[in-house]
């Protein structure tokens, strides 16, 4: 199974007030030949795919245009979160539609947790991968706000709240995959993708 991840596309962005949909269209173009050159079979888009919360119509076309081709390819699955840029209910809201094109969106941190794991099958219904498909966590999404607490409190806090949310999807993942040996499959791959910041980098001259 080939695989091909790419993230924060940031369509929609301008650089000084210039318009760039060109280039977004020239990269999009190259992607779609890069999947087809290399008989990619899963697509993973790890965040930032729109610049604003409220992308302008030419994003939105070159974006479900985009989508359109690539399933049209030979790429079987194609799997996009959200990053802190993009709206999680703007990249949701079709989902349901997506999903009949085997495209998995998870815009945000859905009501049962199982459902940021994605199993991807081959023909025959033979599970092939499994995806941890975590957006981009806000705040409200692993912590609770504490009356009193410093920065440091509520930094802690949110690194340990992005630690168990990270370990409970896993976690999941971990199960399904002891299920499937038990059915019989060989140890099937768990891949981790998300979109966040890391904790302790150094800016450097």
């Amino acid at each position: 199974m080939k695989i091909l991840h790419t993230s924060d596309w940031h369509l929609g962005r301008s650089l000084y007030g210039r318009k760039r949909y060109e280039e977004f269209s020239a990269f999009l173009d190259w992607l779609v030949q890069i999947i087809t050159d290399h008989k990619v079979d899963a697509l993973l888009v790890a965040g930032d795919v729109f610049d604003t919360t409220v992308p302008g119509n030419r994003a939105q076309e070159l974006y479900y245009g985009f989508l359109c081709r690539v399933t049209a390819s030979c790429c079987r699955h194609i799997v996009v979160i959200a990053g802190n840029h993009d709206s999680p209910s703007f990249l949701n809201a079709p989902k349901e539609l997506l999903r009949t094109m085997n495209v998995h969106v998870i815009g945000s941190v859905p009501h049962c947790l199982e459902d940021e794991v994605i199993v991807l099958h081959a023909e025959g219904n033979r599970p092939e991968a499994i995806v941890c498909a975590v957006p981009y966590l806000r705040d409200k999404d692993i912590r609770t706000m504490e009356p009193g607490e410093t920065m440091d409190d509520k930094n802690a806090r949110l690194v340990e709240g992005l630690k168990n949310h990270y370990a409970r999807v896993c976690a999941i993942a971990q199960e399904r995959q002891i299920k499937f040996r038990d059915a019989g499959h060989d140890d099937i791959p768990i891949i981790a993708m998300g979109h966040l910041f890391t904790s302790g980098g150094k800016t450097v001259d």
